[in-house]
Order: C-alpha cells, then structure tokens, then sequence
C-alpha cells in the first residue's frame, strides 16, 4: 500500500503492543509497502516513534514477484484505513491468497465487501482496542480464521479478471461516451445503478 494519508499504521502498531500485553502472544507487525506520495517521509516518522517496538518489519515498496511471500506469511491482513474511496485493490489479493482480513466500518467499504461476498472482522478505524478486539478474535480461533480465509477465497475468484478487466473497458467507453456528448460523470456508476 502507500500510507500516510488515509492509510495509517500507528493504530495497527498500538493495536498489536495492546494484544501482547494482554496475551503476551509473540507477533510480527509486517508494513508492507511504501509512502504516500503525498506524504514524503511518513513511514520514517513511524519507524522512528515506534523503534521500541520489537518484531516491526517496513517491507518497503514489494516487487511483484514478492507479493505472494507476504500474503503466504501472513496470518492476518490489516486495513489501517480512516476513509476508503470504494473497494480495495489489497482486500482482492487478500482474498485471492485465502486470508482472513481486519477492516474499518466505514460504509462504502463495509457495504461493497458484503456485496461482493467478502467476511472480516470490523473496527472502529479511530480505535486501538477496537482494532486489536479485531484481530484477537480471528488469531484466537483458528476454525474463524479459515473459515474467513475460505469465504474471501471464494469471493475472490467469483470475479475473474477478465471480467473485471472487461467491466473496465466498458466503464472507459461510457465514460469515453458521456465526454463526447459534454456530460459529466460525477456520480460513480454503481451508485447509478448501471450494470456490467
């Protein structure tokens, strides 16, 4: 991901310390990705706040041909989001690698991930125990955690990418359409009710 702006990592970091102290379970924090454009020296900030922190990984930006050792090494994904533009590109690779996933309740989120099939534990994005209550329940039972790996696998692969990559091609033409006939689109199309 890149992180800084709506994707912060101090909640997650807070989140983990609050389990180990409560379970002194031995886990590994893995931010995997790079800053925000937007906010050049974020994740160097955080690696410096939180140096006290033992087993905090920075991945940095992962090659591609590393992405499916950080999912397959994972027992959980964390979306540390304060608000969402929609869907997410990271909960689709989570589901296509089976992992159980922790996410904000905010509500274009929450409500697509329903639609489209996806299960998760819920927090509050503004609250550490809230978030480390997430992750608790899904690392102490391993039955609902694969149970929740097996549902966002199969949400994952309902949609394979060449619809998707066709649901794009023709967003892009009615887009292409709208511009050349002076309308604008400023509504999504979900929310327009247009189909694919």
């Amino acid at each position: 991901g890149k992180f800084g702006t709506y994707k912060k990592v101090e909640i997650m970091i807070e989140a983990i310390e609050l389990i180990r102290r409560r379970t002194n379970q031995n886990l590994e924090i893995v931010i995997a990705g790079a800053d925000s454009p937007n906010t050049p020296g974020y994740l160097e900030s955080v690696k410096k706040k939180y140096a006290h922190v033992d087993q905090l990984c920075f991945t940095g930006y992962v090659e591609e041909e590393t992405v499916p050792t950080i999912f397959e090494e994972s027992a959980v994904v964390v979306f540390p989001y304060t608000s969402t533009t929609g869907s997410s590109g990271v909960l689709h690779q989570a589901g296509s690698y089976g992992k159980a996933v922790v996410l904000p309740e905010l509500g274009d989120l929450s409500t697509l991930i329903k639609e489209e099939g996806y299960k998760g534990e819920f927090f509050n994005s503004y609250s550490v125990s809230s978030l480390a209550d997430a992750i608790e329940n899904i690392l102490a039972h391993d039955s609902y955690r694969e149970y929740l790996a097996k549902a966002n696998y199969r949400a994952a692969i309902a949609i394979p990418m060449s619809k998707v990559v066709k649901m794009y091609i023709e967003y892009f033409k009615v887009i292409q359409v709208a511009k050349s006939k002076g309308f604008t689109l400023d509504v999504p199309l979900v929310e327009k009710n247009i189909v694919f």
